[in-house]
Formats: structure tokens, sequence, C-alpha cells
């Protein structure tokens, strides 16, 4: 049971971690929602601190990622090296979360749930915008 609600936490933390992703960093949207000056460059001061963690852990995660599948290609597999290599990069996967929670957590404190909800739905708004859509005819 616990580890059911562990799963979810997880899952819920890591949506939210892709909603306040590097689009989260558009004045506009900020201006558009109504924050203040003061809000904005507390927002940007968030993202600033926390952006390097985020931009190193998700490289070196790729970097692992990448060695993880040759590993996997070698004959015989070593284990050892994978179990190192998988290890490495759940470490890396653990600074990019947190990094990307303690930004949500303070983009809450800092907002008020009213306002953070108000930046969460406009964000998910404009994801789904800017997705590409399929223009194929379903008629055919």
């Amino acid at each position: 049971m616990k580890k059911r609600f562990a799963l979810a936490g997880l899952l819920l933390c890591l949506g939210l971690a892709l909603a306040f992703g590097q689009d989260a960093g558009d004045r506009r949207l900020w201006t558009r929602l109504g924050l203040s000056e003061e809000e904005i460059t507390r927002l940007t001061d968030i993202f600033d601190r926390t952006e390097r963690t985020v931009h190193q852990s998700r490289l070196e995660i790729d970097v692992l990622k990448a060695q993880l599948k040759k590993a996997l290609f070698q004959d015989p597999v070593d284990m050892n090296e994978v179990e190192r290599l998988l290890r490495a990069s759940l470490d890396w996967e653990y600074k990019l979360r947190l990094a990307q929670i303690t930004r949500q957590v303070e983009i809450r404190k800092l907002l008020g749930d009213r306002k953070y909800a108000r930046l969460f739905e406009a964000l998910r708004k404009q994801r789904r915008d800017a997705r590409p859509r399929d223009t194929t005819d379903s008629a055919d």
C-alpha cells in the first residue's frame, strides 16, 4: 500500500514538474495573468536558482542513458556496470525532480493557491496549443 501511495505521489510530482518546465519562464504569460512586477521578478529568481540543476541533471541523465544502452548491448552484459549506471541515473533523476518540486513549492508559496492554479492552467493550455496537430482528414 505504501508503494502505491509513493508511486501516485511521484506521478503527480512528475506531472507538475512537466507543467513547470522551461515554458514557465515566459514573462508575457505572467503579465497576462495579472502578476505584479515584483512577483515576476521573484518568479524569475526562483527559475534562475533552480535552472542550473535542472539543466545539468537532464544532461547527465541523457549521457547515462546512452551508456546504459551501450552496456546492455554488450555480450555478455556486465550487470555490475548496468547497476552502477542505473544508480547514477536515478541519483541525477532525484536531483532533477527535487529541483523541480522545490521550484513548484516556492512558486505556490509566492503566488498563493489561486494564482498558482491559474498559472498552472495557463501553462497546460499553452503546451496543448503548441503541440503539432494531426492535419490528415479522417474521412479518407
